[in-house]
Order: structure tokens, then sequence, then C-alpha cells
């Protein structure tokens, strides 16, 4: 079953109408529990955007610079 979930989003302020902490993040589900969409609206001003971040390609360089990488356990 779908599922959507409402949050608030404490301490942010609306781009368009500037006030603050009303914005509310709603986030839906597929059925395995994949996230289909993010999305903010202000409940001030109706006033919604979504900023669906793009997965982040890994580059791999051959670059000596590197001294080592932190693996917390």
């Amino acid at each position: 079953m779908a599922r959507t979930r409402k949050r608030f989003i404490a301490g942010a302020e609306c781009p368009a109408c500037g006030a603050a902490d009303t914005l509310q993040l709603t986030i839906s589900t597929d059925p395995e529990g994949n996230v289909r969409e993010e999305q903010v609206q202000c409940v001030a001003c109706q006033h919604t955007f979504k900023d669906k971040e793009e997965p982040q390609q890994q580059t791999t360089s051959n670059d000596d610079t590197l001294i080592g990488l932190f693996k917390p356990e």
C-alpha cells in the first residue's frame, strides 16, 4: 500500500512569502517503501515546490593527493 507522510521543517522560511516555520514536507512512497515524490508546501501562502536531488555519480580519479578514506566502524 502506498504511504504518504507529512512533516514540518523547523526553522525554515518560505522562499515566496518569507513566513517562518510554515513549510510542510510531504513524502510519498510506493508499496515497496521506495520514495516516489518529495514535495514542500507553505501552509501560509500555498506555494509548492519539489526539490528532488539526482543521485550523485562517484568519480574515480588517479589523484595522488588523496591520503586515505575515513571508514568509521
